[in-house]
């Protein structure tokens, strides 16, 4: 398996979970425990509210991710890409359920863009870049499904 097809495989897992059902194990993830399918089961009401005070909401390490792999795509496409303004993630509130499934919508959009750059010709930065992003994006997913996991336990 090639570099860039390894990346991709990395991504798709992290966006999606690893293949092979509920049971699957992956290097990142178990089944279904991708970015995608987590920041879907959160709530509007979830997603605004943090772990604990004076940590991010969900919603704002959402905002976070999808900058992040918008930057990775347009990086990849221009070395001189410039970086989204961080601080917008870390003060985003979404006022109603259906901006936050645009969000989500717009997280997909960007999980897919960075997907279609990897298979850009990859210089060693590239590379960088794109291992980097990927493993950033499979960070903050496990603290979401974290965070999740406690808000479900709560829950029962």
């Amino acid at each position: 398996m090639s570099t860039p097809e390894l990346l991709r495989e990395m991504l798709r897992e992290v966006l999606y979970g690893p293949d092979g059902g509920p049971l699957a194990v992956g290097l990142f993830s178990v089944g279904e425990a991708g970015l995608l399918r987590t920041a879907h089961a959160f709530t509007q009401a979830q997603a605004s509210a943090p772990a604990a005070p004076g940590r991010p909401t969900p919603a704002q390490i959402t905002v976070h991710l999808r900058q992040s792999l918008e930057l990775a795509a347009a990086q990849l496409a221009d070395p001189y890409a410039l970086p989204p303004d961080e601080a917008d993630a870390w003060t985003v509130r979404f006022a109603s359920p259906q901006a936050w499934r645009m969000e989500l919508v717009a997280l997909a959009r960007a999980g897919q863009h960075f997907y279609e750059a990897l298979y850009l010709p990859l210089s060693p930065d590239g590379l960088r870049i794109a291992f980097g992003a990927v493993a950033h994006a499979a960070y903050h997913t496990g603290a979401l499904r974290f965070h999740l996991a406690n808000l479900r336990a709560d829950q029962s």
